[in-house]
């Protein structure tokens, strides 16, 4: 009896485990399935931080890259304006231009290329719409005048200060494709200032350009260069006789990378700064020029920017020929009126390994309104120079007026004769210079068509035997 007994609860007991174990299996499953729904739950939680960081990291790749272009651009920029050297470079004046300091671009490229680099020091909008460029000469000059005969036929000695040629240049852009410029000049510091340059800019396309205004003529080098850039302290006697000094009308500029050709419809033949239709305003007036290199490519184009060739340049030829012609008007309100003018100007300059030599030719053919006869009167000038160590240059200068025979007065040769010398404190820029210089006039001011002036400094001299020294410094800022 026990022993079936405990046979029958044997039984029950085994089929209860079996039961428990039975009863627990889907508890550990459900177990299971929470640990695994968390398990993923943590799995996407730490995909989507993955992929939020992969965002912020491609995000900083993009800003890096962008920073690292603008520094390489940056980097670039600063290399092409760093300065070289300035005491201890043996470069021309030309190659340090080019490799350290390019001008920059004007706002109407070509129009003016011999001027491109004025108003070098610019502001700029941050749109880069509009810009301004400023910059200025400042020029003082002492000179000792000696005349055989004053006018008063005694012999007589001036000399005296003066700051001749001292300008400022207000250039830039407007609104892209427009530009200006201002060029206040004064006649003596602080005396009958007035804009020689005041234009509007117009750039049609990548060649042509529209100037609206007044503006330098540009038909000669020697008046067309800065004054502190010309070799001598001042254009010769003989430019003072034929050059229009400037224009006031429209002028169209058409630019290749080694010619430029220009037209210009104007108010008359030195009409500069004076009222509509009041002498000397023509009935019609028109001036054509063109300037090409004819040794040398576009980069050679700030060579001619001044008059000098420091040693280690390169051989470069610069021709130019340029007329003026008009028909007087003898309507005035003064009553005198204007002539009929016709002028022809060649130039060749020529720049070599520390040397440089100039040359131009005048011709003009003048018919006044009034009984006067028709005249024909001619002019040259020969000027070079080479120099001789790093600081130091020599030049000399010829020059002539040729009136016409056929004046009843004012018909004899005025020669002149320049001899000196430039001492360049930083012997690789035009913009500190110091000139000494002597000039002998030959003939009698009075006796030909050569008039007194402070620029050329020539003064009334029936006699001739006319010496002038005078010694100049300049300063561009």
């Amino acid at each position: 009896m026990n022993r079936n007994m405990h046979q029958r609860l044997k039984l029950p007991l085994q089929a209860l485990l079996i039961l428990i174990i039975v009863a627990g299996i889907p508890v550990n499953l459900a177990a299971q399935q929470n640990d695994i729904d968390v398990l993923l739950k943590r799995l996407a939680e730490v995909e989507a931080e993955q992929a939020k960081a992969n965002e912020t990291i491609n995000a900083l790749r993009l800003e890096i890259e962008a920073l690292r272009k603008e520094t390489k651009d940056d980097q670039q920029v600063a290399e092409q304006h760093e300065t070289l050297p300035v005491p201890e470079t043996d470069l021309p004046a030309d190659a340090v231009v080019q490799k350290s300091a390019p001008p920059p671009e004007p706002a109407t490229p070509g129009i003016f290329v011999e001027l491109d680099e004025e108003s070098r020091f610019k502001f700029e909008s941050k749109d880069g719409n509009f810009s301004l460029g400023i910059d200025g000469t400042i020029i003082g000059r002492y000179e000792v005048n000696r005349r055989r005969d004053d006018g008063t036929g005694v012999s007589d000695t001036d000399q005296g200060f003066q700051m001749t040629g001292t300008r400022v240049n207000f250039k830039g852009k407007l609104y892209g494709d427009f530009g200006y410029w201002a060029r206040l000049n004064a006649d003596t510091f602080g005396t009958n200032p007035f804009f020689d340059a005041a234009l509007i800019t117009w750039r049609v396309n990548d060649n042509t350009s529209l100037v609206i205004g007044q503006f330098p003529s540009l038909l000669t080098r020697e008046q067309g260069t800065p004054v502190d850039k010309t070799q001598t302290a001042e254009a010769s006697p003989t430019n003072y006789v034929f050059d229009p000094f400037a224009y006031k009308g429209v002028m169209l500029a058409y630019h290749t990378p080694r010619m430029v050709f220009r037209g210009v419809v104007n108010d008359g033949y030195r009409s500069v700064n004076n009222y509509a239709f009041a002498e000397p305003s023509a009935k019609w007036a028109f001036a054509g020029q063109v300037s090409g290199l004819a040794v040398g490519d576009k980069d050679d184009w700030g060579r001619f920017s001044n008059f000098t060739s420091r040693k280690g340049s390169d051989f470069a030829w610069l021709l130019n020929a340029g007329f003026h012609t008009q028909e007087g008007d003898t309507h005035s309100p003064g009553g005198e009126g204007s002539d009929d003018v016709f002028l022809g100007v060649i130039e060749s300059s020529m720049e070599g390994d520390g040397w440089n030599f100039y040359s131009a030719g005048y011709y003009r053919y003048t018919a006044p309104n009034s009984d006067e006869i028709s005249v024909k009167d001619f002019g040259f000038v020969l000027q070079g120079g080479v120099w001789v160590a790093k600081h130091f240059e020599l030049y000399s200068r010829f020059d002539m007026t040729i009136p016409d025979n056929d004046r009843p007065v004012e018909n004899e040769n005025f020669r002149t004769l320049t001899a000196g010398f430039t001492y360049y404190p930083k012997a690789h820029t035009d913009n500190i210079k110091i000139i000494v210089e002597t000039l002998y006039m030959f003939d009698p001011e009075s006796d030909s068509i050569v008039g007194p002036s402070i620029f050329s400094s020539v003064r009334e001299s029936p006699a001739g035997d006319q010496v002038v020294f005078r010694t100049q410094a300049s300063v561009r800022w």
